[in-house]
């Protein structure tokens, strides 16, 4: 090989070529030279490290660790016997150590290219992409003949998206040696990244040909015929992958998408627990072992096979522990943000996952949603053109292209919507363009709403370690009382309301290193809003008029090691807020409000052994405002214990303070240990929270766990003259559940859900109850066939008792009612991936009930009857 004769003795000159050989896949043929040289000259403790390289590519990690201490045992000292030690750590996924053993090799050796190689790959697998390319840059100058070094330099420069000049590199290793398949699989995945999807995927086929028993190999293949939506490929390459080396989750990761895709989200629900296993228990597949970053693989719609199967709170779980392990992990954030959005009262933690994802994420084409990032929609869930994991439809590949996706829906009382969003990649540059309109006449007199949102988001790549980003989004809507109270004609037939909002928001990471990482955003809102009622008859009516202007700005600083996760910030608030009131029973009047709000913060997530995370912080509010002048101190305490690979423990206690908010989105950590610290409540409010919980996987087709948590509330209110009050709230909660899937096609649920709410006499809001203590028991079914026919059915019996009225204004009534509500769907995934058509049935008896929701203008359950066809295409 290179400039050495095929005829050599030599041991030293054996070793060094078969080091050579191994560098570019050859391992039958260093196997050869490296037996010449321990059957010629006797054991060599260069020759053994070389051989335990061997029994790693056979997946015999025990064995290269035994051969590895043999080498050690015979010389302590050695390049090549560091070199090799590296690789067997990196196979038990210590990458420190892996790490510090090859820059032992290149100061005991400044000479040897190969270990400026491995360094190179080292540093990328850690995301250190100048010290990768530094290092491929010596190794280069060292040996510019030698195919690894220019194959390494290739993909340092693909991971600084410098596509022309990785292609170069790796064109000159498959000229120096048209065998390499590194090389090759290096090429394609940049000609991909160009865009150049077709010519990519020929040159990892001819990669698998030279290497036919490399599994990240036939991974990535299985990924490229998935790309061009060639199902038995795509199939055969991910199969392959995983019995050539099962303890890589990457395939099964792979596969467990591609089978969601396929309507088996049964089967990949299982392939995803494998691959959970097998990454460390992390929901987040995050690559250790790969040259290059697989970023889009990352942002693909995991969090839709936990809401196919309706396992959302195992889907919790999973993100919850995903983020307190990798905090800067934004697919972990982005995961989080799709399953908020059936959580009632989670509003604020939904936008600020998607935010803290955002400001995280390299370029990606996966579209961003104008619902998404909107809050106080007041839309009824399901009712919504498409569900909020819009990204399963996202590739696989990061490549230079343009994507299309649109949905619709159309129902009874005249419900329509869209939501289109165009999206694209070219290069270092990335945006997306959407539009959402939805309108209904409600289910009673006056409860219609009318819709729309725009959004624009851009981001740019300046560096690999710095990115820019701007969105600007305008908002309109009008709608009548949407309340659902446990009174059904509690409400005001002539109330209306219009609201304006716009808003523009900067962005910008920088990662100094791979420990640290700078996040800053400043978001500018202007907002206008009237409220307007009359009674006929009575010369009774009221107009307000609001016009809100303010800035929010927030400086947030993240450090991850092995064991501590620090995340530290800021954030400022400044508003102005105009009012002008008209009544006809009182004089009218103005008022202008002042807010300034500023909040430090910090948290630290500490990785004990036993797999046990605490999380121990604090925030500081100081508020102020013409009626208050507050410094409030709060304490944050969580663990997460996964004390068997099956069960995790979570308990929590800490104080909040709601702030105003605006888009009501923030950087702050959203929750500790699982526990929500957002809700979405009146400003002011001063609420601690205490909480346990238990989830327990039983095999692999059945979960269960249970949550209990509480929450005491001082609310702030003022009377029509603005004088503010305190009164207090409390708040009780429990969830248990049961999830079973039985069947590779069938997924069963049954859930427990209770709620207990108490509010102060003299003050119980808008919302009319004194007390309310709520049961709800979900129970659903759900069939998939690997055909793309998916039917689904819910039956949720609800029992509630209360205290309703406002003992302000007179008596208050004890009443109570219970009752079944039946939900039903049945729909097709279209083939190769272009879309979901579906018709469901909301309150399918058309159930008459009297009900009290917590969120009584954005109701979940409504006693109407109603039908929606909905469809998703994706191009």
């Amino acid at each position: 090989m290179g400039t050495l004769p095929e005829a050599v003795d030599e041991p030293r000159l054996l070793i060094y070529r078969a080091a050579l050989k191994l560098s570019v896949g050859r391992v039958d043929e260093a196997a050869v030279d490296l037996q010449q040289a321990q059957a010629a000259h006797g054991p060599r403790s260069d020759a053994l490290a070389l051989i335990a390289v061997t029994a790693l590519v056979q997946n015999k990690k025990e064995t290269a660790q035994e051969l590895i201490n043999q080498a050690m045992s015979l010389s302590q000292t050695g390049s090549g016997i560091d070199m090799a030690n590296s690789y067997v750590q990196q196979a038990f996924f210590n990458l420190d150590a892996a790490l510090a053993s090859v820059r032992e090799a290149t100061r005991t050796d400044p000479n040897n290219a190969l270990a400026w190689s491995r360094l190179s790959e080292l540093y990328l697998s850690q995301g250190a992409r100048y010290q990768a390319l530094s290092a491929a840059q010596r190794a280069v100058a060292l040996q510019p003949e030698m195919p690894y070094t220019m194959t390494v330099l290739g993909f340092a420069r693909l991971a600084q998206i410098k596509t022309d000049e990785a292609k170069e590199a790796f064109a000159k290793a498959i000229r120096r040696d048209s065998a390499a398949p590194m090389a090759r699989l290096g090429m394609g995945v940049a000609k991909i990244r160009d865009g150049q999807l077709a010519e990519g995927r020929g040159e990892i086929e001819i990669a698998a040909s030279l290497d036919p028993g490399n599994a990240l190999i036939r991974s990535y293949l299985g990924k490229a015929y998935f790309e061009e939506k060639r199902d038995a490929p795509a199939k055969e390459q991910l199969a392959a992958a995983k019995q050539l080396d099962p303890a890589d989750p990457t395939p099964w990761y792979y596969d467990a998408l591609r089978k969601q895709t396929l309507n088996r989200p049964v089967e990949a629900l299982h392939d995803l627990q494998t691959s959970f296993d097998l990454n460390d228990n992390r929901a987040i597949y995050r690559s250790r072992l790969l040259l290059d970053e697989d970023l889009a693989v990352r942002s693909a719609g995991m969090g839709r096979i936990f809401r196919d199967l309706g396992f959302q709170q195992l889907a919790l779980v999973q993100g919850w522990k995903s983020v307190n392990i990798d905090p800067t992990n934004y697919s972990a954030h982005r995961f989080l943000a799709d399953n908020y959005s059936a959580l009632p009262r989670h509003e604020i933690a939904r936008v600020s996952e998607l935010l803290q994802s955002q400001m995280l994420q390299p370029l990606n084409v996966t579209p961003v949603q104008p619902s998404i990032a909107e809050t106080n929609q007041f839309i009824l869930e399901g009712t919504e053109p498409a569900a909020p994991a819009f990204n399963e439809f996202s590739p696989l590949f990061l490549r230079n292209r343009l994507a299309l996706q649109a949905s619709g829906v159309a129902g009874s009382n005249s419900t329509w919507g869209d939501e289109i969003v165009q999206s694209g990649v070219s290069g270092r540059f990335s945006y997306s363009l959407g539009q959402f309109h939805h309108e209904t006449d409600g289910f009673r007199e006056n409860n219609d709403r009318n819709t729309n949102l725009y959004n624009a988001f851009t981001q740019v790549s300046l560096t690999p370690e710095a990115s820019l980003l701007a969105e600007y989004r305008l908002s309109d809507s009008e709608r009548g009382d949407l309340s659902l109270r446990f009174e059904p004609e509690a409400f005001d037939t002539f109330y209306r309301q219009e609201t304006d909002r716009q808003s523009f928001r900067l962005g910008g990471r920088y990662s100094p290193n791979t420990r640290n990482d700078i996040l800053a955003t400043v978001i500018f809102t202007d907002l206008d809003a009237t409220d307007k009622s009359f009674i006929p008859g009575p010369d009774f009516s009221y107009e307000l008029q609001g016009e809100q202007k303010g800035v929010m700005a927030e400086l947030q600083h993240l450090y991850r090691s092995e064991t501590v996760n620090l995340i530290s910030g800021i954030g400022h608030y400044h508003s102005k807020r105009e009012e002008k009131n008209f009544y006809s029973w009182r004089p009218s009047d103005e008022n202008t409000t002042r807010v300034d709000h500023t909040n430090p913060y910090v948290y630290s997530q500490i990785q004990l052994p036993g797999h046990a995370t605490w999380t121990l912080g604090a925030s500081i509010d100081f508020f102020d405002d013409r009626n208050t002048d507050r410094e409030q101190f709060n304490p944050k305490f969580g663990l997460t214990w996964n004390c068997t690979p099956a069960t995790t423990l979570r308990m929590a206690a800490f104080r909040t303070y709601k702030r105003n908010l605006l888009a009501d989105q923030t950087l702050e950590p959203t929750q500790v240990a699982g526990f929500n610290q957002f809700f979405d409540e009146g400003n002011r409010t001063d609420a601690w929270r205490y909480g346990a919980a238990v989830d327990q996987a039983i095999g692999r087709n059945l979960h269960t766990g249970i949550e209990v948590s509480k929450r005491d509330l001082e609310i702030s209110y003022r009377d029509s003259d603005y004088n503010f009050y305190k009164a207090g709230w409390d708040e009780q909660a429990a969830r248990a559940y049961l999830f079973w899937t039985p069947h590779d096609w069938i997924s069963t649920s049954l859930e427990y859900d209770y709620s207990y709410f108490e509010r102060d006499r003299k003050y119980v809001g808008s919302d009319l109850f004194t007390e309310l203590k709520t049961h709800k028991i979900p129970i659903s079914a759900n069939f998939y066939h690997p055909t793309g026919v998916f039917m689904r059915l819910k039956a949720t019996y609800v029992d509630q008792k209360g205290e309703f009225g406002n003992p302000r204004f007179g008596p208050t009534d004890d009443d109570s009612d219970h009752f079944w509500v039946m939900d039903a769907a049945v729909g097709y995934r279209l083939p190769r991936q272009y879309g979901i058509i579906n018709l469901e049935a909301k309150n399918l008896f058309d159930s008459g009930f009297r009900y009290q929701d917590i969120e009584p203008s954005n109701p979940a359950i409504v006693p109407d009857r109603s039908f929606l066809v909905k469809m998703t295409l994706a191009f």
